[in-house]
């Protein structure tokens, strides 16, 4: 399942299709060309970036938290390294502090 957190992120460019790309996930369609940055399974304190068609997919096998989400591969790196910044202001390395 995918989980957004309340506080789903996105960058000043996709902030007018925000609510457009949270419809797509919770209606689990449409989103072509959507990208989540999602808290990585496999590492503690890590980020992934996966296309919403790939993220579907692996929902089916677990639970997957979004932290953000953006219109294009290029502004979802975009929207990593700002929330990167974010938590070097705050002193807080974990992605949990995001959620």
């Amino acid at each position: 399942m995918l989980k957004l957190s309340s506080r789903v992120k996105t960058i000043e460019e996709d902030a007018d299709d925000l609510g457009t790309m949270i419809r797509a996930i919770r209606k689990n369609r449409g989103g072509e060309g959507v990208y989540l940055v999602t808290h990585s399974d496999a590492t503690q304190g890590l980020m992934e970036i996966t296309p919403l068609a790939y993220a579907r997919i692996e929902a089916a096998k677990r639970d997957i938290d979004v932290l953000g989400v953006a219109k294009s591969r290029e502004n979802a790196l975009e929207l990593v390294r700002s929330m990167v910044e974010e938590m070097a202001k705050s002193g807080n390395f974990t992605v949990s502090g995001l959620l």
